[in-house]
């Protein structure tokens, strides 16, 4: 939009422009070489093309909030995940079943909310954090479903094992993160 919003702006002007320079001066009726209706389309394409300019500000705007309000998203499911993680990892009895019920009960929905909100990094600091980040989290995951498995199936070395991985890769992406916010 910002893109046809400057075409149409320039086009407008140099249409108007052009318009009040064709013809040459005659004498005292300096206004009637105009062809003001020329002019007037060639104005009110100007004028489009200032409201399109003036519109796609404004969403930029809105979108800044949208990418603030996905960040802290975030920023939130990655501390609620590092905090049941961590957690888990301390215990030195892992229960299966209570294995279980905290990953259900307090990490499903955390990380369903980063998954969603995961493109407000990109918008923020670029994709290489992204990236680095997401992989760390990714494996993170991925080590909690693994947790989730070996507790489903009653391997309790595997389930410390496990939970003690996506600790670390927790731990990691939130010092990506943190490094990221400086950096910024």
């Amino acid at each position: 939009m910002r893109a046809a919003g400057h075409i149409l702006l320039w086009i407008g002007f140099l249409a108007a422009a052009y318009c009040s320079v064709m013809q040459l001066e005659q004498g005292d009726s300096r206004w009637s070489t105009i062809p003001w209706p020329w002019y007037g389309a060639a104005m009110f394409i100007g004028v489009a093309g200032v409201v399109m300019l003036r519109r796609a500000r404004s969403e930029d705007h809105a979108d800044d909030a949208k990418t603030e309000a996905e960040y802290s998203v975030v920023q939130r499911s990655l501390e609620t995940v590092s905090v049941v993680v961590e957690r888990i990892a301390a215990t030195s009895d892992h229960i299966p079943a209570e294995v279980l019920r905290s990953i259900d009960d307090e990490c499903a929905e955390p990380l369903s909310d980063f998954a969603d909100a995961r493109q407000a990094l990109v918008k923020r600091f670029g994709m290489s954090v992204y990236a680095d980040v997401m992989t760390e989290f990714a494996s993170a995951e991925r080590y909690i479903n693994r947790t989730w498995s070996a507790a489903a199936d009653g391997y309790v070395d595997e389930v410390a094992k496990s939970i003690t991985r996506a600790s670390l890769h927790l731990k990691n992406a939130r010092g990506l993160l943190s490094a990221a916010e400086r950096s910024a």
